[in-house]
């Protein structure tokens, strides 16, 4: 990169001026980036930088000049390109030689640009494409699995209708076979997570729903160090939509829930009918951190749900989840206590409109 000399800060002046070798000052052009760009003197001190270099290092252009790389940026002044982080932020660097008119290096300068959310974009592209591969490999395994398992359940029962409760196996045998449908049960949950929508819309009991999903995430939320409860407070709790798809939604967003509470949380699911709402159930989720202070949801998941702000966005696959609640009819707010409220279409209000909208015989 080619400039005229750059000069010295001098007293009447509060930033040198920079000029291409037209004599154009350059500051305006540089400030209108949107990468950052700082101007080094050859020993490596700061003279000036963009308005977007101070916001991404969160400093003023006074409490950056004169400032070493190590001091400004805890790193080197080396050419070429680089990488490094933050506060949060992923940074792509380059740093040029800058040549004066006489083809004698006069400084340096630094080219900063945010990568972050490329870095995450791509990052939850990558945990996509495995959980692609983990649903075929799931999939492949669930049918190598059914005949085995439908083998140990099928002689389970042959043999425990042979014997008495309280005699010689019988116990042993009850464990096998409930065991054995436990595991069908869970393999054909984890396959509808995977399954694309069918356009079939039916009437579930959402407790149980919750209740399998609970179950389902259980290795997940070991892993987080979170402990999740579920409080159903209106029995049956009838919802009306498409299971595997509804599934796939509220399990998406317990697993970013559990995510952003972190080791020692514990996460609430409450279902219930929230007053002058007989069109909807509430799926309420809570969560407390280890000090057992209210967490707050509104500033990540739930603002991500409501106002589809992708700077929001914690996790992989609250695109998908909000997309499904918004085909099925279903909102999610942000309830005063930071945590997520989410209303999904009742039963009996779907019931109650077939009723009002099927013609009556004469």
């Amino acid at each position: 990169m080619r400039m005229r000399n750059i000069p010295e800060k001098n007293e009447s002046e509060e930033t040198p001026t920079l000029h291409t070798s037209f004599g154009v000052p350059l500051t305006s052009l540089l400030d209108a980036l949107s990468e950052g760009i700082s101007i080094h003197a050859i020993t490596g001190e700061i003279l000036w930088a963009n308005k977007q270099l101070c916001e991404i290092y969160g400093k003023s252009l006074p409490e950056l000049q004169g400032l070493s790389p190590k001091e400004a940026f805890r790193g080197d002044l080396i050419p070429g390109n680089a990488e490094e982080r933050v506060s949060r932020k992923d940074l792509s660097v380059h740093t040029e030689a800058l040549i004066d008119e006489h083809g004698q290096p006069c400084g340096f300068a630094r080219l900063v640009r945010d990568i972050t959310e490329q870095n995450r974009a791509q990052e939850q592209m990558l945990r996509a494409e495995r959980l692609a591969t983990l649903g075929q490999m799931l999939s492949d395994i669930a049918h190598d699995v059914g005949t085995p398992l439908n083998v140990i359940s099928g002689y389970s029962e042959f043999l425990l209708a042979r014997t008495k409760p309280g005699e010689q196996g019988h116990k042993e045998l009850s464990s096998i076979l409930n065991q054995s449908k436990r595991i069908a049960a869970l393999i054909g949950d984890a396959l509808d997570l995977a399954r694309p929508p069918q356009g079939r819309n039916d009437v579930m009991d959402l407790e149980l729903l919750l209740a399998g999903l609970v179950e389902l995430a259980a290795s997940e939320l070991r892993k987080s160090g979170v402990k999740a409860t579920l409080t159903c407070r209106i029995r049956p709790a009838l919802i009306y939509g498409e299971a595997s798809q509804l599934r796939q939604a509220l399990f998406n967003i317990l697993l970013n829930a559990a995510q952003e509470l972190g080791a020692g949380g514990n996460l609430e699911l409450i279902i219930e009918q929230l007053q002058d709402t007989e069109e909807f159930l509430t799926v309420t989720v809570r969560g407390t951190d280890t000090r057992g202070a209210e967490f707050d949801f509104s500033s990540s998941i739930a603002r991500f749900l409501v106002e589809k702000d992708q700077t929001a966005m914690p996790g992989l696959g609250l695109s998908l989840a909000s997309e499904i609640l918004l085909q099925a009819g279903a909102s999610v707010v942000s309830a005063t206590d930071g945590g997520i409220v989410i209303p999904l279409p009742a039963a009996s209000a779907h019931q109650t409109m077939q009723r009002s909208t099927t013609p009556t015989s004469e």
